[in-house]
């Protein structure tokens, strides 16, 4: 067994970590479950194996209960003499945060029969490598039998599954209640406020030497930034704090994939929300800018006390007994509180004055992970890289509702739906208006069914009906909330076939429901109601659109190599003639790709890093010729290497005012306020104002490209 990744994360002349030192004597194989209160609290599984302690990250802790699938992931192997620390590691290190010894014991392979310590270490090892082990704990808190089980989806996966098997031990309760260290009696809050015993390290969380400390460019009440969270400041761009900013939206695909520059987070199964706070002021609100301040206090008053100026994206989600969040608990919310309210953050927009959207994703979250507080319902939302099927598979066995897929390097665009972000469901999951409900039959309460429909291009129509997923609660309160808009009028363009009397009302109400299909005439097949969903506009429910994701990751990356390849053309074509530029155009047209296909009606692309969305490419722009808004943008396309020449040296943005012209710097490549060396400055002194204004104008027209 190796201890090379965990000796290539520390340097032992600056840290007090052990290093490897200690061996076991002992006659019995050891484990330790150490509780860990890092940026999210978690249980590390430890197993002595040939004088190392094999390890996993238990992010629900371990269970007692044989019907719980808890996920294990595997992390590196740790030395002997770690299995007795109990202390607190300080901010800004590697794994900062509180560890007690939660449970610890003796351990051995199921069956194992008296053999002699070195058969049974070579049986487990053998385990190990199958990906599937199965072993008896003697702990004080952990007894009896369990199955660590690989999930086995490529050999760089590190997802397991830690199970209790049934035996005289198992126990429906939450074993995790019993929260003291069985070593010193002590709560892991009670270490944080008492211990001593700090652990200083020289790392930052990728295991690189830090550099030596800076003091923070904010001036307010926020914990002092480690040095990487300095250098985050020295990235952003110095900014008001956005006002009534929509989040960034993710595109649908088909299925789950693995990538080496992706990401993959979970997917609530709640309220989008973005929240700012400044100098003690707090807003939260829904992705239409609906506040969200009354609805969730708690998460209001948990805001309030996070020392920090910043404006954060997540979710506010209500977690049921089995840790899974619950949109119908949410919604209850208000008036029954049953569940646990939590606000999941998974993005950092900006921070202590700086626009950090355009840092990369990985360095955004990685900021947002050194300043989410600590024993709060605020929660840093976490993710794992590259394996995103074995991921999904977790997710679905688990009953979440699906995966989040995000580009590492993908900047944040407020109010796009973005390509670089893609979410991928677990089942299909439509949302729908709600266009009136048909008579009830039998012993059913209220209603029936719910007429169902949706927006396309602009029209109201019919896409099916629901009478699943509902019970009496359900049913009456849907009733109460759609008797106010019966109406004598069909919403319909035309009025679908109902198998019994239909009862219209407004279309206003939206829900959302799951299915197995579209049907050829654009139906729901077999659709099952889910829950309402008031934080949608009913005219913002249309068919969304499932895209194939090995598509749109080739055509990524064909973007990325088209890209590269413009980087590399730092000298455009020369305009010689009229009569050259001629031939030479009517030469690109037959060899380049044309920027936007002419059967494509909107397209999003990634240029230089920047994703742009173009949309209503059929509108006519020339109604003789017939031009539209595609031939223009083709035509810039291809007349691109002619036209920069003339663009050098000219500025690109003026605004007039009454008072004289005023411009505006366009370009800010550089960070802060500084001018970047491809951006020179010019003045122009106004007459009515006697001030002097500047503007700034490119002088690199290959910065263009």
């Amino acid at each position: 067994m190796s201890l090379s990744d965990y000796k290539k994360k520390r340097s032992f002349d600056k840290t007090p970590e052990p290093a490897a030192k200690q061996k076991s004597s002992a006659k019995a194989l050891r484990f330790v479950v150490q509780k860990h209160d890092a940026s999210h609290l978690h249980y590390d599984f430890r197993l002595e194996l040939r004088g190392v302690l094999v390890s996993w990250a238990v992010p629900k802790g371990p269970s007692m209960n044989p019907k719980d699938r808890r996920l294990a992931m595997k992390v590196e192997d740790h030395p002997y003499d770690y299995r007795t620390f109990e202390g607190i590691i300080p901010k800004g290190n590697y794994g900062a945060g509180t560890v007690i010894v939660w449970d610890e014991g003796t351990y051995e392979p199921a069956g194992s029969m008296g053999a002699d310590l070195k058969t049974i270490e070579k049986a487990l090892s053998h385990q190990l490598q199958l990906g599937h082990l199965k072993i008896v704990l003697s702990g004080t808190k952990l007894k009896g039998e369990f199955a660590l089980v690989h999930t086995k989806n490529g050999e760089s996966d590190n997802a397991w599954l830690l199970i209790k098997k049934t035996d005289e031990f198992s126990v429906a309760t939450d074993i995790t209640k019993q929260d003291k260290s069985v070593v010193t009696g002590q709560t892991i809050e009670q270490v944080a406020k008492t211990s001593t015993h700090e652990w200083e390290s020289n790392r930052t969380s990728d295991g690189k030497v830090k550099p030596e400390k800076k003091s923070a460019p904010a001036k307010n009440s926020a914990p002092a930034p480690g040095a990487s969270l300095q250098r985050f400041f020295e990235m952003g761009v110095k900014q008001a704090v956005p006002q009534a900013l929509k989040p960034m939206l993710a595109t649908l695909v088909k299925e789950p994939f693995d990538g080496a520059d992706w990401l993959y987070e979970v997917k609530w199964d709640g309220y989008r929300a973005v929240a700012t706070m400044v100098k003690g002021t707090v807003t939260l609100h829904s992705r239409n800018n609906l506040s969200f301040k009354e609805k969730f206090s708690d998460v209001t008053k948990a805001l309030e006390q996070w020392p920090v100026n910043a404006v954060v994206d997540g979710e506010v989600i209500v977690l049921n007994e089995n840790g899974i969040s619950d949109f119908q608990l949410l919604q209850s919310w208000q008036h029954a509180r049953f569940g646990e309210l939590v606000y999941y953050v998974f993005d950092v927009l900006w921070l202590e004055g700086y626009n950090v959207m355009q840092l990369p994703l990985f360095e955004r979250k990685e900021l947002l992970r050194q300043i989410v507080p600590a024993e709060s319902i605020i929660r840093y939302s976490d993710h794992i890289e590259e394996n995103g099927k074995a991921f999904f598979e977790l997710a679905r066995k688990e009953g979440l509702e699906g995966v989040m897929a995000k580009e590492k390097n993908s900047e944040y665009h407020p109010a796009v739906r973005s390509q670089q972000w893609l979410k991928i469901k677990t089942h299909q999951v439509q949302e729908a208006v709600i266009a009136g409900y048909t008579e009830a039959r039998g012993s059913r309460k209220h209603f029936g069914a719910l007429i169902l429909g949706i927006y396309v291009n602009g029209v109201f129509t019919y896409i099916g009906h629901t009478g699943s997923g509902m019970d009496d609660k359900i049913l009456t309160d849907l009733y109460k909330k759609m008797e106010p808009l019966i109406t004598a009028t069909c919403p319909f363009v035309k009025k679908p076939k109902t198998n019994m009397t239909p009862t219209w009302v407004l279309p206003k109400l939206v829900c959302e429901v799951k299915f197995q299909e579209w049907t050829k005439d654009n139906l729901l097949r077999i659709p099952i109601f889910l829950h309402l969903r008031t934080d949608k506009k009913a005219s913002q429910v249309v068919k969304e659109k499932i895209m194939d994701v090995q598509a749109l990751l080739q055509e990524e990356s064909k973007g990325s190599e088209k890209k590269k390849v413009a980087k590399a053309t730092k000298t455009p074509v020369p305009v010689a003639t009229k009569k050259t530029a001629a031939r030479s155009t009517a030469s690109e047209d037959k060899t380049v790709q044309p920027l936007l296909d002419k059967h494509e009606k909107e397209k999003q692309l990634i240029i230089n890093g920047h994703e742009l969305k173009f949309t209503n490419l059929d509108k006519i722009y020339w109604p003789v010729e017939k031009y539209t808004k595609r031939d223009l943008l083709n035509y810039y396309q291809q007349v691109m290497p002619f036209i920069l020449p003339y663009m050098k040296d000219r500025p690109q943005s003026l605004n007039r005012h009454p008072q004289g012209i005023t411009a505006k710097s366009f370009y800010q490549k550089d960070t802060k306020d500084k001018v970047a060396d491809w951006l020179t400055k010019y003045q122009y002194f106004s007459d009515s104002t006697g001030e002097t204004n500047e503007y700034l104008v490119c002088t690199d027209e290959a910065s263009l490209l």
